[in-house]
C-alpha cells in the first residue's frame, strides 16, 4: 500500500495558478469523507513511513505550502466541518511579518501574493494567531524561513534552515522534524545540512509512492489540479504501489 500526499497552495474562489477553487475543493474533500478517506496527521504520517503506524487502507495525507491566509479563511471550515486533518508547511518569517499588525483579508492570486508580501504580507498571509485558533484542523511545519525568496533580509542555506525551526519551537513548542523545500529544489549537501539541524523528513513537489520503508528523505505529493474527478484518478493511482511507480516514472511533475 502506498499513501498519496496532495499538494495545495491556496483555496480562493476562482481556479487559477497552483490555486484551488472553493467549489472544487468542496468537492475533492466531500468526496474523501463520503469515501471514508482517513485524513492522516503529520505525526501519524511520519510514524507510517517509519514503519510504526499502520495507516487505515484508505488513508491520505493533505498539506498545503507557505502559510496563506486563504487556507483560513476558506480551506479550514471546509476541513473543519467534515472533520478532515491537514498539514500547513509555514515561511516562518512571512509570518512573523503577518503577525506585526492585522489588516482585513484581501482576495489574491499567487502572483500577486508575491509581490504583496515584502509590503502587505498581513493581507494575503496567516499569522500565529491564525495558526493557534486552526491548531485543531491543521499541523504546522517548516518550508525554511524565507522561502530563499529574501523579501526581508539575506541568509545561508543553513541560517535559513535553522531560523525556521528555531522559530516553530519559540512559537508552537516542538522541535520540528518536517522540512518542506521551497519549489522542491534541494541536494544531497542541502539534506546533509538539514538533518544536521535537526529535521528528518523532507516533503519535495516530486510525484511518487510513499512507502512504509523508513526511507524519510524524499515524500512525494501530487499537485492538486482539477476538481474531484481529477482526485478519484489520483488516488486511486498513486494508492497503488505498482501503478503509481510506473505512473511517476512517465509524468514525474
Amino acid at each position: 500500500m502506498s499513501i498519496p500526499v496532495l499538494m495545495y497552495h491556496h483555496v480562493l474562489p476562482k481556479n487559477g495558478f497552483i490555486c484551488s477553487s472553493i467549489e472544487n475543493f468542496t468537492k475533492q474533500m466531500t468526496f474523501l469523507k463520503e469515501n471514508n478517506f482517513y485524513t492522516l496527521s503529520s505525526n501519524e504520517f511520519y510514524m507510517y513511513k517509519k514503519g510504526k503506524f499502520k495507516a487505515p487502507k484508505k488513508s491520505v495525507f493533505i498539506t498545503f505550502d507557505d502559510g496563506w491566509r486563504d487556507n483560513i479563511i476558506y480551506a479550514y471550515p471546509i476541513l473543519k466541518k467534515l472533520n478532515l486533518k491537514a498539514t500547513i508547511f509555514l515561511v516562518t518569517e512571512w509570518i512573523d511579518k503577518a503577525s506585526e499588525k492585522k489588516e482585513n483579508f484581501e482576495i489574491t492570486y499567487h502572483n500577486d501574493c508575491k509581490k504583496m508580501v515584502p509590503e502587505n504580507p498581513n493581507k494575503i498571509l496567516m499569522s500565529w494567531d491564525d495558526v493557534c485558533k486552526s491548531s485543531d484542523v491543521f499541523d504546522f511545519h517548516s518550508h525554511t524561513n524565507t522561502h530563499r525568496d529574501f523579501y526581508f533580509n539575506q541568509s545561508s542555506w543553513e541560517d535559513d534552515l535553522y531560523n525556521s525551526r528555531q522559530t516553530i519551537k519559540e512559537k508552537l513548542g516542538f522541535e520540528d522534524k518536517h522540512l518542506c523545500w521551497p519549489r522542491g529544489y534541494f541536494d544531497d549537501k542541502l539534506v546533509k545540512k538539514a538533518q544536521n539541524i535537526g529535521y528528518e523528513i523532507f516533503h519535495t513537489t516530486k510525484r511518487g509512492i510513499n512507502l512504509a520503508d523508513n526511507k524519510l528523505l524524499h515524500v512525494n505529493r501530487l499537485a492538486v489540479k482539477k476538481d474531484e474527478k481529477w482526485l478519484k484518478k489520483n488516488l486511486f493511482i498513486f494508492s497503488n504501489t505498482i501503478l503509481g511507480s510506473l505512473y511517476a516514472k512517465i509524468k514525474p511533475q
